[in-house]
């Protein structure tokens, strides 16, 4: 009798250790199913990353090739006729005796000089180079100083910290995205005031541009989601987490808008 209740433990000893066995074989499938489906969402997520950054690199390059062949007629065409006519009004007023018209000619002058002067400033915002070759605070600074010259608005620039490159490929997208910004804070806010605030930290760059403009209704529009906003908001949001950044809004009616990216140094590390 002894003997078959030894054999009974050992029986379901066995098969305790069999079951306790196939738990563990059936978990470490999970966790290998497990692991290996979350490989392939990371896999699939960078090639999303790499494909959505190839589009805006692409993107980029075609806006900035169109923008280049627009500044390139501009130069050619309309500033060359400007040249011209300048010369001629020169000459028409070194021609002409004292007392007769002399002075509107003289203004004319001046405001066809100033025209190409205007113009030149208009051709450097459109080239993209001018990004690479003099980095964001000048070329935005550049775009400034043509704002400022309409008289419609104050705009300011302030620089702390020392800059460094943060690569081309992101300063032309905060430069694009200041653009725009600007644009909008001209156009449909009607801003009389603007600051740009480019702040360079060892970890990162805050850039801030900030008005005081008619502002808008953001929370009820987009339910606190820029996702669900204006397009020009989408793009902003889209471009600035293609090249790492956060972006964030401050605005409400007749508060103006404060607009920040913040972008991390990856050379920093």
């Amino acid at each position: 009798m002894s003997i078959e209740i030894s054999e009974v433990v050992v029986i379901v000893a066995a098969g305790t250790v069999l079951l306790f066995l196939l738990i563990i074989f059936l978990l470490t499938l999970f966790f290998i199913f497990q692991r290996r489906q979350l490989a392939t969402q990371q896999e699939k997520a960078a090639l999303h990353a790499q494909y959505a950054r190839e589009i805006l690199q692409t993107q980029l390059e075609v806006q900035n090739n169109t923008l280049q062949q627009i500044a390139g007629e501009l130069h050619d065409n309309i500033g060359q006729l400007l040249f011209v006519a300048k010369i001629n009004l020169d000459v028409f007023a070194d021609s002409l005796q004292p007392g007769e018209d002399q002075e509107k000619i003289v203004e004319a002058n001046e405001i066809v000089g100033q025209s190409i002067a205007e113009l030149r400033s208009l051709v450097k915002s459109f080239d993209g180079d001018f990004v690479k070759d003099f980095g964001l605070f000048d070329s935005l600074s550049n775009v400034i100083v043509r704002i400022r010259k309409t008289k419609k608005c104050q705009v300011e620039i302030n620089l702390a910290g020392e800059p460094y490159s943060l690569g081309y490929d992101k300063e032309i997208v905060l430069f694009r995205i200041g653009q725009e910004v600007l644009n909008n804070s001209l156009k449909h806010a009607q801003a009389k005031n603007i600051l740009i605030r480019i702040e360079y930290r060892p970890e990162k760059i805050i850039f801030c541009i900030k008005d005081d403009g008619c502002g808008f209704d953001f929370e009820p529009a987009a339910g606190g989601d820029i996702l669900h906003s204006g397009a020009g908001l989408r793009n902003m949001q889209r471009r600035t987490t293609l090249i790492g950044a956060t972006f964030s809004i401050k605005t409400a009616i007749g508060q103006g808008t404060e607009i920040e990216i913040t972008l991390p140094n990856q050379v920093e590390k």
